[in-house]
């Protein structure tokens, strides 16, 4: 047992995921009530207690940023949150009573999104009988050290929510496979990007009602400089690389082409990521062992660095991945790999931009990373498990994944939404994202032991690649040995 508390320690120290994977993408799911007013909550049993069903129980469930309301009893929470998105008028200048009143299928504003979330949550809640509060435990390294302190003291809420190092807890046995009828209701009807990464062993073990996953933008008016359809993406890896050679030609030094966010931290290793899982490589296997040399990763270092001659210099490994970001709103860059959220902010300041699947390797194949996905889970040590999932059942229900597609701001995940005509037709390119959703979607592994030693290790790598005329084989052959050296 003390072996495998020292080893769970070890994720206290796991990467956390870059500023926009933080939430930066805006909303998560949720359906709107007719009403103004949610219902008072019920009375309910607030004990502790364990239980044989859903009704009579408190459960306490973390928040996630996307659609927080507060701290406390979630049916105290709402209206106050309803009274101050009204009253917060400098930060919500647009916001006023008639926005709360939500027919689904119309389009809702994203600042009152979390208020209808909730809403709905607390409805669904309370027709089991079940009273939900929440609680704040922060976010990236301070939630993961917070849920870790928990596990080890057998003091956890019923609802866990994070996002890197979630599938590390699945895989240390700290986490409620979900039931089977469950599991085989989400493979059945949701999108692979809501579940999938929190698979193992044939076990789901957490839920993402609005996870993105990247793609492929471009600024039109740059694109169009350039000589190029500015409404055509590029297919395949070819094609990319020959688009942003071009911009770059055309920018003279005042704009370049662009590509993908290569910085060695979260940030980059959740964009590139992408291209390393098309082109069939992968960061670790199975058993949590490094695979930084295989020849797929030394093929996509080898395209990266390609790519990295379309940026300034320093830009495209830059430490900071705000510096990047900011280089495509200012009009610097032309393209870039980025997860749903870059729509939103484009359209807000004024880009003209281009939305579509990430382009293809010679011999690749679709695939993706989760990037800005709240997965939920339920501890193994939670006092109220059935409640619990039913909280998670109601996340995936179409009233909430209705919601989710009326902001237009992530793309729901249940299929019988997001592949309705009507919802194709009025966010076509969010119907693009959910398409992304689909397939080999992975998230980042945790490695066997000092998780963020081994990832700084690579991250190192492939920055040395792009920045050095060094032969890239043996820079990840070192990062191979090196991190092995840490890892067995």
């Amino acid at each position: 047992m003390l072996k495998k508390k020292m080893s769970f320690i070890i994720l206290s120290l796991m990467l956390t995921a870059g500023l926009t994977a933080c939430g930066g993408g805006g909303g998560g799911g949720g359906n709107a009530q007719s009403s103004d007013q949610p219902a008072d909550s019920q009375s309910a049993d607030s004990s502790g207690k364990d239980t044989s069903s859903p009704g009579g129980t408190t459960i306490t469930v973390l928040n996630e940023g996307a659609v927080a309301v507060g701290v406390g009893a979630l049916s105290d929470l709402l209206e106050k949150k309803k009274q101050s998105l009204i009253a917060d008028e400098a930060q919500n200048p647009r916001v006023v009573a008639e926005d709360f009143s939500y027919t689904p299928g119309s389009p809702l504003k994203a600042a009152v999104f979390p208020y209808f979330y909730q809403s709905i949550m607390l409805k669904k809640m309370q027709e089991q009988n079940v009273t939900v509060k929440m609680e704040d435990w922060g976010w990236g390294e301070q939630l993961i050290q917070k849920e870790t302190a928990g596990f080890l003291a057998k003091n956890i809420p019923d609802i866990i929510v994070g996002e890197t190092q979630m599938p590390g807890f699945a895989q240390q046995g700290l986490l409620e496979p979900f039931p089977d009828d469950m599991a085989q209701e989400i493979r059945d009807n949701v999108a692979p990007a809501a579940w999938k990464p929190m698979e193992y062993d044939g076990k789901i073990y957490g839920f993402a009602s609005q996870p993105g996953v990247s793609s492929l933008f471009w600024n039109k008016k740059l694109v169009k400089e350039a000589g190029l359809d500015p409404d055509k993406a590029p297919t395949t890896w070819d094609e990319l690389l020959a688009d942003v050679q071009k911009v770059t030609e055309a920018g003279k030094g005042k704009f370049y082409g662009g590509g993908v966010y290569a910085g060695p931290n979260a940030g980059g290793y959740l964009r590139y990521g992408t291209l390393v899982v098309i082109n069939g490589g992968g960061f670790a296997d199975d058993q949590g062992q490094p695979t930084f040399n295989s020849d797929a990763n030394v093929e996509t270092v080898k395209f990266m660095k390609q790519l990295n001659a379309a940026h300034p210099a320093g830009l495209m490994a830059n430490t900071n991945e705000g510096t990047y970001f900011d280089a495509f709103k200012k009009g610097q860059i032309a393209y870039l790999i980025d997860g749903p959220w870059r729509a939103v902010e484009s359209s807000q300041i004024g880009i003209d931009y281009g939305m579509a699947q990430i382009p293809l390797s010679p011999n690749g194949k679709p695939g993706n990373i989760t990037i800005g996905a709240a997965f939920h889970s339920v501890p193994k040590d939670a006092k109220n498990k059935e409640a619990a999932f039913a909280y998670i059942r109601a996340m995936y229900s179409e009233d909430i994944q209705q919601l989710i597609a009326d902001t237009g701001v992530r793309s729901p995940v249940l299929k019988s939404v997001a592949e309705k005509d009507e919802y194709k037709t009025a966010h076509p390119e969010m119907y693009q994202h959910y398409l992304a959703m689909s397939g080999n979607v992975q998230g980042l592994p945790t490695f066997a032991k000092e998780d963020s030693k081994v990832w700084q290790l690579f991250g190192d790598a492939v920055t040395k690649s792009l920045m050095t005329n060094g032969d890239i084989k043996s820079i990840l052959d070192d990062a191979q040995k090196r991190a092995e050296a840490i890892t067995k």
